[in-house]
């Protein structure tokens, strides 16, 4: 193989490579214009110094960090109703 050969399949790689990646970041878009779901329970857990989880109980994903135990349970609540916010 000479060198031309080599750098117009390195080129066709790279172009392959960027097509993919396109259709990735497309992929990532579709996925996150679409509506999470309400959870329908979530458990506050305290971890650490000035630290809550609220966390989903079905899934046991974590929806987010609180400081204050008041703030905790204002995000459970909206989340559980619904209410969060789309990012």
């Amino acid at each position: 193989m000479n060198a031309i050969t080599k750098a117009r399949e390195a080129i066709a790689e790279l172009i392959d490579a960027m097509r993919q990646t396109s259709q990735a970041r497309m992929a990532a878009q579709a996925r996150r214009r679409q509506p999470a779901p309400a959870p329908r329970a979530t458990h506050l857990v305290c971890s650490g110094n000035a630290m809550i989880r609220v966390v989903d109980v079905d899934t046991g994903k974590v929806l987010g960090f609180r400081r204050t135990m008041r703030e905790a349970r204002w995000l459970a609540s909206h989340l559980e109703r619904g209410l969060h916010l789309q990012q």
